[in-house]
């Protein structure tokens, strides 16, 4: 899949779309249900912001999933266990466009 620049207003349309959702899931749930929309409102806009793609079923040690950058889609797979925390966040954060 081929992920094409967005301008930042369409960036800024999205996240302003969530935010909405975001607020009407909070109105539609009790007290005791507050966790799950804040949850899912926190995962969409790590997705937007950092266009990954988890795969939550790779081992412990695996950082595994799939960037959709600017120009192609790229794969992940680090084992975190032959690199250092520091080195693993630096590397995800690097994948993250600074244009907005």
């Amino acid at each position: 899949a081929v992920f094409l620049h967005r301008p930042p207003t369409a960036l800024r349309k999205e996240l302003e779309e969530l935010r909405e959702e975001s607020r009407r899931l909070e109105e539609d749930t009790g007290p005791e249900d507050d966790a799950v929309p804040a949850a899912a409102y926190v995962t969409q806009l790590y997705y937007k912001i950092s266009r990954i793609d988890w795969d939550y079923e790779a081992g412990p040690t695996q950082v595994k999933g799939i960037h959709y950058g600017p120009e192609i889609a790229q794969p992940i797979d680090i084992d975190s266990s032959q690199h250092s925390r520091c080195f693993v966040s630096d590397y995800l954060w690097s994948l993250v466009p600074t244009a907005w």
